[in-house]
């Protein structure tokens, strides 16, 4: 008996005792009728049992499976099992980790003609030859505290030429996808490619002193106290904020934003593709980008879907204004992350 009958034949215990939390996913075999997929935690992974996995469930009668993580986990996950015995179905992730799994032969182009959503989405959303498609995105722009500052940033260049920020703006640390945007985003803007990293990496250190923060709540964090007066953030992020009663607002810089995105892969592994195009065929439809945008205020990836005209203020960046956010080349990117991180640490001390 092979590996994947072995799998196949234990999975109506896994699969119960998975339902009860007394075993992790990559213990859980799938049959046809069975999807591995993943989720964020806390209120990510609340909100997603509550408001997106029923319909579905209801839809289609399949059992759903939820892996509880972040995206250096699933990455290890992934590695551990191998191309041919990956744990999940449908894996949702930030491009930064999926161009890695892409390139070591975990996923498989998704099939347009089992997704009728696919067609209907905003250019930004879909992946060349459809190795994967971004499901949601929030753009990143730059944030500030409109009782501190006297002079709103416009572009990022402003980061650098505003005496006002000067020691009180926030930037992310290197290791997230977001210090890594800044940094290729500096070298776009000033020495015209994303690519001079080096220069890159002398320029923001013209900044020193300033905070580095580990992830968006940080940020926000640091935001709201005043420890920070400026600095990137996703628009989504920035309307929390507002909503909390911060006084903060954020443009769109003049050069361009990037984005926090989340990328539905299809796995080469997956015993149910069929069911798997559902999955990623439901999150791109209508009814569930509405409900991204309600809860998290996230710019909805299909064209259908308008945003409503009370969330007009906190999600101002979608439609055609997606068109402003620059995409990366992730693989080149993270052909050179290491020496990336290396040089960044030396250079910020």
């Amino acid at each position: 008996m092979d590996q994947r009958s072995t799998r196949r034949d234990f999975a109506a215990g896994c699969l119960f005792a998975a339902a009860l939390g007394l075993t992790g996913v990559a213990d859980v075999a799938r049959a046809q009728s069975s999807l591995v997929v993943n989720s964020y935690g806390g209120s990510f992974e609340e909100f997603m049992r509550a408001e997106i996995l029923p319909p579905f469930v209801e839809m289609t009668g399949a059992d759903v499976t939820l892996d509880v993580g972040l995206g250096k986990g699933w990455l290890a996950n992934l590695r551990a099992a191998g191309v041919e015995d990956a744990p999940y179905d449908v894996l949702m992730t930030n491009e930064t980790w999926a161009s890695i799994e892409r390139e070591e032969g975990f996923f498989e182009p998704i099939d347009a003609t089992m997704v009728p959503n696919i067609e209907d989405l905003w250019p930004i959303s879909r992946l060349p030859d459809d190795n994967g498609v971004i499901g949601t995105l929030s753009p990143i722009g730059i944030a500030y505290r409109t009782d501190l500052v006297e002079t709103p940033p416009e572009s990022w260049a402003d980061l650098w030429s505003n005496p006002e920020f000067r020691g009180k703006t926030g930037l992310y640390t290197i290791t997230n996808s977001a210090g890594y945007m800044t940094l290729l985003m500096t070298a776009k803007v000033f020495f015209g490619s994303e690519y001079e990293t080096e220069q890159a990496i002398e320029k923001i250190a013209e900044l020193k002193p300033f905070q580095q923060v580990d992830f968006s709540g940080t940020m926000e964090t640091m935001l709201t106290r005043g420890e920070v007066i400026v600095g990137p953030i996703d628009f989504a992020a920035a309307a929390r904020l507002k909503t909390q009663g911060v006084p903060v607002e954020i443009v769109a810089p003049t050069e361009g934003m990037f984005m926090f995105e989340q990328v539905f892969n299809l796995l080469k592994a997956s015993e149910s593709k069929e069911l798997a195009h559902e999955w990623i065929n439901y999150i791109l439809s209508p009814e569930v980008q509405e409900k991204w945008v309600r809860q998290y205020y996230w710019a909805p990836v299909n064209k259908d879907v308008t945003v409503p005209a009370d969330l007009e203020d906190l999600v101002p960046i979608w439609g055609e204004r997606m068109d402003d956010i620059v995409l990366w080349d992730w693989q080149a990117a993270n052909a050179k992350r290491d020496e990336v991180i290396e040089a960044w640490n030396k250079a910020m001390r």
